[in-house]
């Protein structure tokens, strides 16, 4: 089960790859506050309420895309895992499907929608389809092998608005300012959301926010994305990622993702209970992460 579980890793990295950095950065023109403040202002001149509306200003555009190029590069230490190609489509709130292959072969499937998520790996052994429910998750009993909600996932790909009711803190951190919201994980540990922002106002092609941090209570980073160029959705206006990076230092772990033309895209209910389900992949054997057993098989030892 270890070595099945190093490809477990890298499914969740790769889903996780798309987290922390996809549309969370607003057009400048929509809020001025980065183009009124000197890059040295001191942080009480940016407020929560300020930041999480520049946020929600570039997220409510967006309502369901479609990405049909995404290149991903993975690397563990010193090794380099083979580059995939896939196909990302995604519906608010939580609709998600990315399909991705490696030489042709399909080699990943992660998908959620208002009920579950799930992630599949090819070169896994078994091919379990590991799956959770999110009720079940939401009250702890699920056992997942990476620190926090999966629903976090797909509310840090910035097409989710921000809640303005939560209750955020601002930092400064030099030329850099840090929203800052703290979270608790499935495992009840504390640890903080960081969405950091230029002060000054970014160049053509840059972004405005420029990494996305998930930090533990010691100060460690759990998991760092770094957006390095923007572009602009066509349909909307809105600014997306086109190259980023996210690391996982404890593992270290490094995924390098360029991103093709997201385009807006019409989902009816019949193309969402085709592509926001697991139906497609019923003929593999599936996994209970909320109970750690493998499917119609309740005596199946846990995944450790």
């Amino acid at each position: 089960m270890k070595r099945s579980m190093n490809w477990i890793a890298r499914a969740l990295l790769l889903g996780l790859a798309l987290v922390p950095g996809i549309g969370c950065n607003s057009l400048s023109q929509n809020l001025r506050i980065f183009k009124a403040k000197d890059p040295a202002a001191a942080p009480s001149n940016y407020t929560p309420e300020q930041l999480v509306t520049y946020l929600n200003n570039n997220a409510g555009r967006i309502q369901a895309v479609q990405c049909n190029q995404v290149s991903i590069d993975v690397r563990q230490g010193f090794q380099n895992a083979p580059g995939i190609e896939g196909q990302m489509v995604l519906q608010k709130p939580r609709n998600f499907r990315l399909k991705g292959k490696v030489v042709g072969q399909p080699a990943v499937d992660l998908g959620s929608n208002n009920e579950e998520f799930w992630f599949w790996v090819g070169k896994q052994d078994p091919p379990y389809v590991f799956h959770c429910n999110y009720s079940e998750l939401s009250f702890g009993q699920s056992r997942l092998p990476f620190p926090f909600q999966p629903e976090m996932v797909i509310q840090a790909l910035g097409v989710s608005e921000y809640d303005p009711s939560r209750p955020y803190q601002v930092r400064d951190a030099g030329n850099n300012v840090e929203l800052v919201e703290v979270v608790t994980s499935p495992q009840g540990s504390s640890m903080q959301k960081i969405t950091v922002f230029q002060k000054a106002v970014a160049a053509a092609g840059k972004p405005q926010v420029i990494s996305y941090i998930l930090r533990d209570s010691a100060g460690h980073d759990i998991c760092k994305s770094e957006v390095y160029d923007t572009q602009i959705h066509p349909q909307t206006g809105a600014i997306l990622p086109l190259r980023m990076k996210m690391e996982w230092p404890k593992e270290k772990v490094e995924m390098s993702l360029r991103f093709g033309e997201f385009n807006s895209t019409e989902i009816t209910p019949d193309r969402a209970a085709r592509l926001f389900t697991r139906n497609d992949l019923s003929s593999l054997p599936g996994f209970d992460l909320a109970r750690g057993l493998a499917d119609g098989n309740a005596a199946t030892a846990r995944v450790p």
